[in-house]
């Protein structure tokens, strides 16, 4: 409607002016029209002004928000909690806890959002809605400490306006009553059921919770392993050193210690060997055993913090690396560790915690809280049994088989033959060259469904007729204006025709107008859709091994936020833009040709000068637009590192370093913005010029015909002539812009080209209800590597599973465990060998029906923001019943029902107002709710207790009797 903006405005005043005086000159006529379209660009300017003044408000509003949040601190006092006690008689390594009360920090009153307060080790969950018109409260209850596996108990009460109007404390899972004395050098173990407050003490510690009230005491400088491992995107040797400097003595130390020498020798560049984002090349338990590694480098900590990093590893390495790190490399430093198995080592403790529902309900030693809490003598004694069993059978089998080593010398010559450049795991982001191809842009309008060229076609043709009627509108007012003589002579002249006529072309115009605006919108709507809906098939399809893995999430974020936000946001309003002006240029042109041939000879060389320059010109703008988009993946690389680390970066003392990485890449890319920018600015200078050129040519030209040409003619020359200066600048710098912007639409095509998951051509149809039926599995000379240029992690392996049978796998880790369960589900594709399931050779079947006809539960809980009913089944093929009964055998349904919300309780992003363990029951009622003939369980319980274990082992046994299981454990 803006491009009408001068019709309506010349149409009202003329109106105006003819009803006054009855007449108008044409002159007079001219005058109108060329304010009116002087004025065209300060009205358009107007809203797109106002639109970003309030986009700016809201901006600095969520920015003064976030900067005036209350900032971290190594302790968080409110309330009158007393000050860090710091007193001349503590000794460098204690710690000291005086009826101290902590909680995680509630999110910010914001009214009308739902949030989720993030336990960030997960261990217990709140839930809250902040409206004006509603409360809801939680109100903690220690009154009981039941026995059975349960988080906080926890009642949510809801009350409308009107309501009762006292106290609405709202409250996130707290810590009460802390009273702990640590001795410098001691040993505390700290056990618990899951969801109890193991991790949160550990968290409470290190500065991350509010401490409410009481004092805490923490003396000396802390080092730390956090439950849910952190693995920066670099080789294993710099996660270890993590910013100390290198001692080749301490860190070899430190590798055998943390039971890594082996591994090391076993990847094919030791420990400069990329281990890729969240060390997606690494088994669970080397990634553990990287962040004790690291822990156990840093120089001059005086207290260890262990936040259950044994559960990852299996017995036989969990005992080496308890007696050669934890009792002998910080054998004089304070350390506390929990536990969640391995309750073997409780005898070796200095003092033991017990915690239930944030309460410490046992501390002492071992012997003093085994007369508290009897049945942990029956875990020890069981611990001990198996392990003893597991380390003979371990080293047997180390003895047999060793995995396949690499010499040093080996690993030395390969660095140097492969260079940095092949040994990189990430490989850098591919950016295409030059300007942007026409074959971009056809392909651009061919995802609106219609053949590209046609789509293109049809815009030029709404886009000239509109421009045509509208040239017509603003020729119409000066003939009236040349006929209003007749109107004393003519009888025939009727003023009322005229007017009817201008109202008609201004509505013609209007109704073409809104007709190509709606179009183009709609094209480029379709088109980002159907792109979006592509690309995204591309991505969830492409596999683990050859695009997840060597592709950081932040070049995907990338695609999916600012990239998409170009097609979404700028494309459909630059096009709408540069068809606009571009047909107003073409108007003005003709309109000034039809005058006089000479302006339109004046005008070629000067729009040839106008081109060439914006060639020019789109040469760099390109480039540098798509470095800005390149430079722009490692700011969400490191932002979404950053996230997932806060815990370890703090207690690490390492903000300040990240920090600086962060001010680095965001220089990079505002540098790239800037000089993006900048370049436009020099643009805009060479445009202005030869908008003045063409002013004085045609000004200079219509000055000489002394009066040859007709006022009415001179005049639409020269307010074409006016309206031509600005509206090729517009063309112009619209066009570098979409140019720009298509960069974005080039990387989101290239998306096209990432490899994708196929099925065979000849797929066996099979009926995932009733297939498999028996559960028989074959493994036949296995073999499979991750990527073509890895090595082999199976190796010819060969076994047969009846149906029904439960298996159990073992092995050290990083021995290939997990790889057996990738090999079942295709989640690679075999070197060679096969795997035939009931008769069916598994290469042979749809990946769909193959993955839904098995049940997994992995070794990383995965789970996704929603309900939890959505998460237990996704596909809504259960009923509520059905879904508690389940809930009921992972022992959840108590502590659910204490949440309130039932199985619409908000599941937080990744799970993280659940603790790990609480994640991975979920996971496991996933898979007995799934009911399939096959079930893999991948260190299912991992991260749960030994008693909660137990139960869910009985719960396994009975509900899978008649499956065939596939049991990866360190237990």
């Amino acid at each position: 409607m803006l491009f009408l903006t001068p019709a309506f405005l010349s149409g009202v005043t003329l109106g105006i002016c003819v009803a006054v005086n009855d007449t108008i000159s044409v002159i007079d006529a001219f005058t109108l029209i060329a304010m009116v379209n002087i004025c065209r660009t300060a009205l358009i300017q107007l809203p797109v002004a106002i639109s970003a003044f309030s986009q700016a408000r809201i901006a600095f509003a969520r920015i003064d928000l976030y900067l005036s949040s209350d900032e971290y601190g190594q302790v968080q006092l409110e309330n009158g909690a007393a000050n860090v006690s710091v007193t001349s008689a503590a000794a460098v390594g204690s710690i000291s806890v005086r009826d101290a009360h902590f909680e995680w920090p509630l999110p910010s009153n914001t009214p009308g959002v739902v949030v989720v307060t993030p336990a960030l080790d997960g261990d217990e969950i709140s839930t809250h809605t902040l409206r004006e018109a509603s409360e809801i409260r939680y109100e903690m209850d220690y009154n009981s400490l039941p026995s059975s596996p349960s988080t906080l108990s926890m009642r949510a009460s809801i009350s409308g306006v009107g309501a009762d109007t006292r106290d609405r404390e709202q409250q996130s899972f707290r810590l009460e009553g802390v009273n702990l004395e640590i001795d410098p050098g001691s040993l505390v173990m700290i056990i618990g059921t899951v969801g109890a407050g193991k991790s949160s003490l550990l968290n409470a510690l290190l500065g991350e919770m509010t401490l409410k009230r009481g004092s805490l005491d923490l003396r000396g400088d802390v080092s730390y392993v956090s439950q849910e491992t952190w693995i920066r995107n670099l080789d294993v040797r710099d996660n270890i050193l993590f910013g100390e400097p290198f001692d080749a003595e301490r860190y070899e130390t430190v590798l055998e210690a943390s039971e890594l020498a082996m591994d090391l020798h076993a990847l094919p560049y030791g420990d400069r060997t990329e281990i890729g984002e969240r060390g997606i090349n690494l088994s669970g338990g080397q990634k553990a055993r990287v962040a004790i590694a690291r822990a156990m480098y840093r120089s001059n900590y005086d207290i260890l913090l262990l936040d259950d990093p044994l559960s990852a590893v299996d017995p036989h390495v969990a005992h080496g690396i308890f007696d050669k790190c934890i009792m002998g490399l910080a054998e004089s430093k304070t350390r506390v560790l929990v536990l969640n198995s391995h309750y073997d080592l409780l005898n070796r403790a200095d003092k033991v915690l017990v915690i239930r529902d944030g309460v410490i309900a046992g501390d002492g030693t071992f012997k003093e809280v085994v007369a508290m809490f009897p049945e942990l003598d029956m875990h020890d004694a069981t611990g001990r049994s198996i392990e003893t069993t597991q380390h003979c059978d371990d080293d047997a089998m180390l003895d047999k088989r060793e995995p396949e080593k690499i010499s040093a010398s080996a690993i030395r010559a390969k660095l140097e033959e492969d260079g940095d450049d092949n040994r990189q795991l990430i490989q850098e982001e591919d950016r295409i060259k030059g300007t942007v191809t026409g074959d971009v842009y056809k392909t651009y309008f061919d995802e609106s469904g219609m053949n590209g060229l046609v789509v293109i076609f049809l815009i030029v043709v709404f886009y000239t007729v509109s421009q045509a009627v509208r040239v017509v509108v603003d020729w119409w007012p000066s003939h009236w204006a040349k006929n209003m003589p007749r109107r004393d002579v003519d009888p025939t002249y009727s003023g009322e025709d005229f007017a009817l006529w201008y109202v008609a072309l201004i509505v013609l115009a209007t109704v073409l107008t809104l007709g190509r605006a709606l179009y183009l919108t709609e094209t480029c709507v379709r088109t980002s859709k159907n792109l979006h809906n592509e690309l995204f098939r591309r991505v969830l399809s492409a596999p683990v091994n050859r695009y997840f893995d060597v592709t950081p999430i932040g070049r995907v974020l990338n695609r999916f936020s600012n990239d998409l936000d170009q097609v979404d946001s700028v494309l459909p309003k630059d096009y709408q833009i540069v068809a606009q002006h571009a047909s107003m240029a073409l108007g003005s042109f003709v309109v000034s040709a039809f005058a006089s041939y000479w302006i339109a000879v004046a005008y070629i060389p000067i729009i040839t000068v106008f081109i060439v320059t914006a060639q020019y010109f789109k040469k760099t703008s390109c480039e540098v637009k798509r470095l800005e988009g390149v430079t722009r993946t490692p700011v969400y690389n490191l932002f979404s590192e950053t996230l997932s680390g806060l815990q370890t970066i703090r207690a690490f003392k390492m903000r300040d370093t990240f920090e600086r990485l962060n001010k680095k890449v965001v220089d990079e890319n505002a540098s790239m913005y800037i000089t993006y920018w900048s370049a436009g600015r020099w643009l805009a200078a060479r445009l202005d010029m030869l908008s003045v050129v063409i002013i004085v040519i045609v000004t200079a030209y219509l000055v000489s015909t002394n009066g040859e040409l007709s006022a009415m003619t001179a005049g639409l020359s020269l307010t074409y002539s006016l309206m031509l200066t600005a509206v090729v600048q517009w063309v112009t710098r619209s066009a570098d812009q979409v140019d720009s912007a298509m960069t974005s639409v080039e990387r989101l095509l290239h998306f096209r080209n990432i490899p994708h998951e196929e099925d065979a051509p000849d797929c066996t149809p099979i009926n995932s209800a009733v297939w498999p039926s028996q559960g028989a599995i074959k493994f036949d000379s296995l073999c499979l590597k991750y990527r073509p240029e890895l090595p082999l992690v199976l190796r010819g392996v060969s076994m047969d599973i009846r149906g029904g049978e439960k298996v159990g796998i073992c092995g050290r880790t990083g021995a290939g465990k997990s790889s057996l369960m990738i090999a079942l589900f295709r989640i690679c594709e075999f070197d060679s060998g096969s795997v035939v399931i009931d008769g069916l050779d598994i290469s042979k079947l749809k990946l769909h029906d193959l993955r839904r006809s098995l049940a997994i539960i992995p070794q990383d809980p995965i789970l996704f923001s929603g309900p939890l009913r959505e998460n237990l089944d996704p596909f809504g093929e259960y009923t509520d019943a059905e879904i508690w009964t389940v809930l009921q055998q992972v022992h959840m349904a108590d502590s659910l029902a204490k949440w309130g919300a039932g199985l619409d309780f908000e599941v937080s992003e990744c799970g993280d107002n659940l603790s790990v363990g609480q994640r991975q029951l979920v996971c496991i009622g996933r898979a007995l709710l799934k009911n399939s003939k096959i079930v893999v369980l991948d260190e299912a319980t991992a991260n749960v207790d030994t008693a909660t274990d137990a139960l869910i082992q009985a719960t396994i046994r009975q509900t899978f009797a008649d499956k065939t299981v596939l049991i990866i454990a360190h237990r």
